[in-house]
């Protein structure tokens, strides 16, 4: 009889539990390395698109003050050549303002006549005559030259006065452009002449812009050249002038002359700030200037990005290895023998129950927190809107009592703070209610929508003298929505309306309203700037705005917040191209039955048999609009 064979229980095996751990480990760091590698790919985009916007304004700004300048010295050119007989007393009247532009950079205008060697002393007899009593001509050379007869000069000394600009190749090669192209010119980066005495410390690169000077009117010289405009500019001071807002601090600029191909020269730079070793950020574009081609080489510095932003991925990584290593851990050591494992199962099961009746806790400390943050919200927003009004008050009060004595610049800082008050204010209510639009309960109750659009209409419009916009108000029935809520969103479609348009344009807007089966279509029409077809969903968005619209004055929360109140009412609200230019905001109400009188009103937009109150004597009988304001024909 064979001997029963006996089975010892399987203990549990030291390696049991190395397998799963790890997988686990492995599945981890794979999974903390793509959240790495996604969140630095997600941050590398966003600085390239934080360098895209610094080259475009960078290039819009030093592209804007040459041309700037340029067109300055055209127009003082052709002020010039109308002269018959031009002074130095004719000259200084005509370049008086050239010091109040705000133009940075700009050294002396000068004019400039071509002289032959032999007519030297005769010329410059003449134009002493002309009232340029301290005319001394400096002639380089035995050919032709180039003498600056006039200056005015925006520093205390001239020195370029009677200075032969065929000293210097850089200018004569610009006097000879311009007057074969018979435009204004730039000329090389070169140091000015009048420079050239300074220390070599003090000697900026800079460049002349130049201009002909031809006969005008009835005079003898009509249409032929008598000389030249020359404006000289320093290139650091241009520059640092140009971009000091413009870079924030976040970029350095290098601005280089490369119009001659293998002679590029730098004119100068602006250093915001400490570099950022980032080869791949960096950006350069060439724009034309004047006939010369400059070259912009933009590059990060260490505040594009603050130092959390750029290691957060590393951070990330650094998080998910240890949690990976912490679980994996963990199961290996619960894996280790199952006896222990049940006691841990046990345990952890306890200590589950205990931490679901914690989170229970916590979660209703959490509600009652979340009830004090709503009060210390509308407290803070109390505090923070009081100082601001006593800083707009006093900042009033400051302006009275310097009203006559203070000088413009003290006028500006004052003006600056109350528009800064001003800004913060605005933007404290539109959080506010950008807040409260998804949170708070609806009231809803009858609303008559064509009172209500009137009465915003005359608070937007009743303080207009001038450009009072043209409104026109078809028929609008009575609605049930809450009040306050939907008066915040007319408010902010109408608002916009009047807002966004063109500069010297006055604002044309049409608002109506028509049944489309269960909902109410009430549409906001304007002629102002419009929004480009892929911005149309963006907009309402918090802090969405379109392009075109950085010039005017906004918080980008007003569409948010009608699009949280329409959401809150059941509607839906879109933006749309106007047919006759503009853009068409149309949202949706629910028709609530059993409301009678101007409410309802036929799919076709058109009036039942009441009409409007007392009987649709509010309109014409031509079903024209119930309201028009008055715009700039009908005060």
């Amino acid at each position: 009889m064979p001997l029963p064979v006996v089975r010892r229980p399987r203990r549990p095996g030291r390696t049991g539990g190395v397998v799963p751990a790890c997988v686990l480990l492995v599945a981890g760091l794979a999974v903390s390395f793509l959240m790495a590698v996604t969140l630095a790919g997600a941050q590398g985009r966003q600085a390239d698109e934080r360098m895209d916007r610094h080259l475009e304004a960078v290039r819009a700004a030093v592209a804007g003050e040459a041309h700037r300048r340029a067109e300055t010295l055209g127009h003082l050119a052709a002020s010039v050549g109308v002269q018959e007989d031009l002074t130095a007393q004719d000259f200084e009247a005509l370049t008086f303002r050239l010091a109040f532009r705000g133009m940075p950079g700009i050294t002396d205008v000068g004019y400039v006549v071509s002289v032959s060697d032999a007519r030297v002393q005769a010329v410059q007899r003449a134009w002493r005559r002309k009232g340029a009593a301290n005319l001394s001509l400096r002639p380089v050379g035995t050919a032709e030259h180039r003498f600056v007869v006039l200056d005015r000069s925006l520093e205390t000394a001239s020195p370029a006065l009677g200075s032969d600009l065929m000293a210097a190749r850089e200018p004569s090669e610009a006097l000879d452009a311009a007057r074969a192209g018979g435009q204004v010119t730039a000329s090389r980066a070169y140091v000015l002449l009048r420079d050239r005495m300074l220390p070599a410390a003090r000697q900026q690169t800079s460049f002349l812009l130049v201009a002909p000077v031809y006969g005008a009117g009835d005079a003898p010289d009509a249409g032929l050249l008598r000389g030249w405009l020359v404006m000289g500019v320093r290139g650091g001071d241009f520059i640092d002038g140009t971009l000091r807002q413009v870079s924030q601090g976040r970029v350095n600029v290098t601005l280089s002359d490369v119009s001659v191909p293998g002679g590029e020269r730098p004119m100068a730079t602006v250093r915001a700030g400490e570099p950022l070793a980032d080869a791949r950020l960096h950006r350069e574009t060439t724009m034309d200037v004047a006939g010369r081609t400059w070259r912009l080489q933009v590059d990060p510095t260490t505040g594009l990005a603050s130092a959390a932003e750029n290691r957060l991925h590393l951070v990330v990584l650094a998080g998910g290895a240890v949690i990976s290593l912490l679980l994996a851990g963990l199961v290996l050591v619960l894996s280790t023998s199952r006896d222990r494992a049940l006691a841990q199962v046990e345990q952890a099961t306890a200590a589950l129950k205990a931490d679901i009746a914690e989170r229970r806790r916590v979660e209703a400390r959490l509600r009652e927190r979340e009830t004090e943050l709503e009060r210390f919200a509308a407290v803070a927003a109390h505090d923070l809107k009081s100082p601001l009004t006593v800083i707009a008050g006093y900042s009033e009060l400051v302006e009275d009592h310097l009203a006559d004595g203070a000088g413009e610049q003290v006028s500006g800082w004052l003006q600056r703070i109350r528009g800064g008050t001003g800004r913060m204010q605005r933007l404290i209510d539109d959080l506010l209610a950008y807040a409260g639009a998804g949170d708070a309960s609806l009231e809803p109750a009858e609303v008559d929508l064509e009172r209500l659009v009137a009465d915003i209409v005359m608070d937007r419009t009743a303080h207009l003298r001038h450009d009072r916009p043209h409104i026109e108000i078809g028929r609008l029935p009575v609605v049930t929505a809450d009040p306050a809520r939907l008066r915040q969103v007319m408010d902010n479609l109408i608002g916009n309306a009047v807002k966004y348009v063109r500069h010297g344009t006055v604002a044309q807007i049409d608002i109506s309203a028509e049944r489309d089966g269960p909902m109410w279509r009430i549409t906001v029409a304007d002629h102002g700037i419009g929004i480009a077809p892929d911005q149309r969903d963006a907009v309402f968005a918090a802090f969405g705005r379109a392009r075109g619209s950085e010039g005017y004055p906004g918080t980008g929360l007003g569409l948010a917040i009608c699009r949280r109140i329409v959401d809150q009412h059941g509607g839906e609200i879109r933006a749309e191209e106007n047919s006759g230019g503009g853009t068409r905001f149309v949202f949706t109400l629910p028709v609530v039955p059993g409301i009678t009188g101007r409410d309802a009103l036929t799919e076709d937009g058109t009036g039942g048999a009441g009409g409007g109150p007392g009987g649709g004597s509010d309109g014409g009988a031509d079903g024209g609009p119930l309201y028009s304001a008055p715009g700039p024909d009908r005060r």
